[in-house]
């Protein structure tokens, strides 16, 4: 399990980097639509991953298949942070 969760440190900081450079063009006024529509589906892969990783986790770090809601995981805020 560790490679995994060194996998996902690794594209989640990658994706920073995508996240920080389309929220500086959409402040400025240069955000494509295309850029866009990249940045949702690296919003949505990444969202994936976590909750495939948050279900591993809380349900003893083997692989599971499948999406938890993160309501369901004891989250007592309800919601992400």
């Amino acid at each position: 399990m560790t490679g995994e969760r060194a996998r996902l440190a690794i594209v989640l900081k990658h994706e920073e980097w995508v996240l920080e450079r389309v929220a500086y063009d959409l402040a400025g006024g240069r955000a494509t639509a295309r850029q866009c529509a990249e940045t949702a589906v690296v919003l949505e892969r990444v969202a994936r991953q976590l909750r495939e990783h948050a279900a591993a986790v809380s349900f003893g770090g083997g692989a599971v298949d499948g999406v938890v809601d993160a309501g369901v995981l004891g989250d007592e805020g309800g919601g992400a942070r």
